[in-house]
């Protein structure tokens, strides 16, 4: 089953490993929750397409998985997430640092992937 799942940004850069595109990876999945502000920043209804968040401190099983597809998440906070700010690029491979692009920070990696296991 292919399913949309949030990495945030703070998760790759303490202690993520890169992957890319057709990477197999082994992921700590747990419930998507708080990623409202996605629609705040990039439009109504984004947030309800993701089906779970990586999490590398949660305790949750590793998940075994396929990257599909990696986008790139930038949005500008004033200390908030700015309505309409957000921008995604889609990208081959989530490097472990990203940069901030301009005003715009990096937010995180919203990435399509193929669960083994279904969900």
């Amino acid at each position: 089953m292919e399913i949309n799942v949030w990495m945030d940004h703070w998760q790759m850069e303490c202690c993520g490993v890169p992957f890319h595109t057709g990477s197999e990876v082994q992921w700590q999945l747990r419930p998507a929750t708080g990623l409202e502000w996605l629609d705040v920043v990039l439009s109504p209804g984004v947030a309800a397409t993701v089906g779970a968040v990586e999490d590398h401190h949660g305790g949750s099983p590793l998940r075994a998985a396929t990257v599909v597809s990696i986008a790139t998440v930038h949005c500008r906070f004033d200390p908030q997430p700015v309505r309409g700010s957000g921008a995604m690029a889609w990208v081959q491979t989530a490097e472990r640092w990203t940069s901030d692009d301009g005003d715009q920070h990096f937010a995180g990696f919203l990435v399509r992937a193929l669960l083994a296991d279904g969900i």
